[in-house]
């Protein structure tokens, strides 16, 4: 099944699209939630530029049978993988070119996100709230 590139409107007002396979983001990725729904999947930052800003949230797998958009806790793990001459600063992270961060599927909620900004120059910060738990992996 192929990424949605319909935009909607989530509870809260802003507007997503629902990633369902790895994806890799671009300039038009932003100003859009990435709304995770299924599990095990990579999102993949762009070479970092000044000012490009995403948020990936955990939209949970929907049981089988389920209706889309019925994610439900703990059921996806979300990924983020930045270029390899890039980091992820922040939220008490080792600033490590490469390293990806995972919202741990064992500790996952439905509406865990994490927004980000590139600093033009080493890579991606994160920027406040944080919501879940997002754990640093080294590749």
């Amino acid at each position: 099944m192929a990424n949605s590139t319909t935009p909607y409107r989530l509870p809260d007002g802003r507007m997503a699209v629902d990633v369902t396979e790895n994806k890799t983001l671009a300039i038009k990725d932003q100003g859009y939630v990435q709304n995770v729904v299924a599990d095990a999947l990579n999102i993949t930052l762009p070479a970092t530029v000044v000012g490009y800003n995403y948020t990936i949230r955990n939209g949970g797998d929907a049981p089988t049978g389920a209706p889309v958009g019925a994610g439900s806790n703990e059921s996806a793990i979300v990924k983020i993988t930045p270029s390899a001459s890039d980091l992820i600063a922040g939220i008490e992270l080792t600033a490590s070119d490469d390293d990806s961060i995972n919202n741990t599927k064992a500790t996952a909620r439905v509406g865990d996100e994490i927004s980000l900004v590139g600093n033009g120059t080493t890579g991606w910060n994160v920027v406040a709230p944080v919501k879940g738990i997002w754990a640093q992996i080294a590749l």
